[in-house]
């Protein structure tokens, strides 16, 4: 690792992610209403956010990164899509994924990935939303040849590299019908397919991408499951199971602050159609604001609480713990879809409470309600995690998708 990339991280430190993002605040809105007419993030804003060190907070200090907790990712990516959801969802998918990356691989591949200061990594894990060219992975003497299109590759137009690690079933020439390894695929060699075309969080670029008879070489190549490789860094963060869950809830929760913003400036000078009064005076308003107010709050505390608890669990790498207590992991679980869905009833309420302002094309109360429902829908926080977690209050096993699925041994048997 270059020492340069140190010295620049350094210099950013005398900031926390969460006060750059402030400082850059019209930089992102600006940022944001490009993203929406080009459906993702402008190269011009990807570097701005390099240079500012979003992209790196998730990292290890050994490879120039922050090394950020979980709250304080929480407060960035909070902060960030309070601004707008698009741009969050970016900061907050690809500082992910850099994190996830480095679950799987080994020291020498990291400081090669992370060794370059620009580096922004994708990944497209969903099926394919375009023409499906199959799933083949054939293994080969010196690494291995990969045909595969995924979806919901957040930021790819912006990304170094697409990070393959798809658990889905349905790969020819795998005896479980699983991936057996993972792969990093440099930009060069994965092609953009079209198909983000969507309402909500439209400036975030998650199209599909593919690659076809692609070589991928040995060292480009790492297990499937990151439990094959020795865990290296110290921050929590690599063993919650959570940080793909909690980054997701933080972008509702951006989103719904910022809703609440600008719900405040419009109620200071609009008079509803046929009232007489501002909107600030009328009852219905400051109560749905109080509420939603206490309701945000409380999610926000949920979310902050459950994921410092994982980590307090966890404790320290020397007592190489990687499952944190059932009952923690579960909290921080349904704290994350519990956060998107109150916030998504938040800015239902708000932009309700709103009138007909608040649906004008060119109103950012608008596009906060499109956010709010898509941040919402996503699968690792959507309503549907209530059931998968619910079951387990009654003696029904955990869901297995995710990071890190919990083990069923660690479940308690219900008295």
């Amino acid at each position: 690792m270059k020492q340069e990339l140190f010295d620049q991280i350094e210099v950013l430190k005398g900031k926390t992610p969460a006060e750059r993002i402030h400082d850059m605040y019209d930089l992102l809105q600006e940022a944001g209403d490009e993203a929406q007419k080009i459906r993702h993030l402008p190269e011009w804003a990807a570097k701005e956010m390099v240079d500012a060190g979003l992209y790196r907070f998730a990292l290890p200090s050994e490879l120039a990164g922050e090394d950020l907790r979980a709250r304080d990712q929480i407060e960035a990516v909070e902060a960030a899509s309070a601004i707008d959801g698009s741009v969050g969802w970016c900061i907050q998918i690809n500082s992910e994924i850099n994190a996830i990356a480095l679950r799987h691989i080994d020291r020498k591949l990291a400081e090669k990935v992370f060794g370059d200061w620009h580096v922004i990594i994708s990944s497209g894990g969903g099926p394919p939303n375009g023409p499906n060219p199959g799933k083949k992975a054939t293994k080969e003497k010196n690494g291995w040849n990969i045909t595969y299109q995924g979806s919901f590759a957040s930021g790819c137009h912006n990304a170094t590299w697409d990070f393959v690690y798809d658990h889905n079933l349905g790969w020819e020439n795998s005896p479980t019908g699983a991936a057996e390894a993972a792969w990093l695929v440099p930009k060069a060699e994965f092609e953009i397919i079209d198909t983000w075309d969507m309402a909500g969080l439209r400036g975030s670029g998650s199209h599909d991408v593919r690659m076809e008879n692609l070589h991928i070489p040995s060292e480009h190549t790492v297990p499937y499951n990151w439990k094959e490789q020795e865990i290296l860094w110290e921050n929590p963060t690599y063993r919650n199971p959570c940080h793909a869950y909690y980054n997701k809830a933080a972008v509702a929760l951006g989103v719904a602050r910022g809703t609440m913003d600008e719900f405040v400036k419009l109620a200071t000078h609009k008079t509803p159609w046929g009232s007489g009064t501002l909107l600030k005076d009328q009852p219905e308003a400051y109560m749905r604001l109080a509420e939603s107010e206490a309701n945000w709050m409380a999610a926000r505390a949920f979310l902050i609480e459950s994921q410092e608890a994982i980590e307090e669990d966890l404790g320290p790498l020397s007592d190489k713990k990687e499952n944190a207590n059932f009952e923690i992991q579960r909290r921080g679980f349904l704290a994350s879809t519990h956060a998107a869905q109150a916030c998504r009833h938040i800015v239902d309420t708000i932009h309700n409470t709103s009138g007909t302002t608040a649906s004008r094309m060119n109103h950012p109360l608008e596009r906060k309600l499109r956010d709010a429902h898509q941040a919402a829908s996503h699968a690792l926080i959507s309503w549907r995690q209530y059931g998968n977690w619910g079951k387990t209050f009654l003696g029904g096993e955990p869901p297995g998708f995710g990071l890190n699925p919990l083990k069923a041994k660690n479940k308690p048997a219900i008295k």
